[in-house]
């Protein structure tokens, strides 16, 4: 389940960098909150990853994975 988070948020974040919404990181450091995490910052993480292509989704896991 958290493996499931994780990637969610992560192809939120790229689509929100493009957009100029929050970053790949940001979206990871909220994930972590659960509960607590700010619920705007989420949705819009959620919705980065829509329209996304395997490769994109991809470079967004990648550079989650890079996040501290």
């Amino acid at each position: 389940m958290k493996k499931m988070m994780f990637s969610l948020v992560a192809v939120a974040a790229l689509t929100l960098v493009s957009c100029g919404g929050p970053s790949v990181c940001d979206c990871v450091s909220e994930g972590k909150k659960g509960d607590k995490a700010d619920k705007a910052i989420m949705e819009k993480c959620k919705k980065m990853g829509e329209g996304k292509s395997k490769e994109e989704m991809q470079k967004l896991m990648e550079e989650a994975s890079k996040c501290k």
